[in-house]
């Protein structure tokens, strides 16, 4: 039995240990997904691809909120 959800609007947070200036209030991405787990995932794929990970930037934390979509 699978269940189908639709795809949500989300907005990832990227948080580090070791931020740089324009970094400290985090990284905010917004993605489209069907849960928050595929949110995260997706984020982290983008931060990846778009050099805000890896070796130097200490430790990482993604937090997913649904965004307002009646706004």
């Amino acid at each position: 039995m699978t269940a189908t959800t639709e795809a949500r609007l989300y907005r990832v947070t990227l948080r580090k240990q070791f931020p740089a200036w324009d970094e400290r209030n985090g990284i905010v991405f917004e993605v489209e997904a069907r849960s928050k787990a595929d949110a995260v995932k997706s984020a982290r794929y983008e931060a990846y691809n778009g050099g805000h990970t890896g070796s130097g930037c200490g430790r990482c934390w993604f937090k997913a909120v649904e965004a307002d979509t009646e706004n």
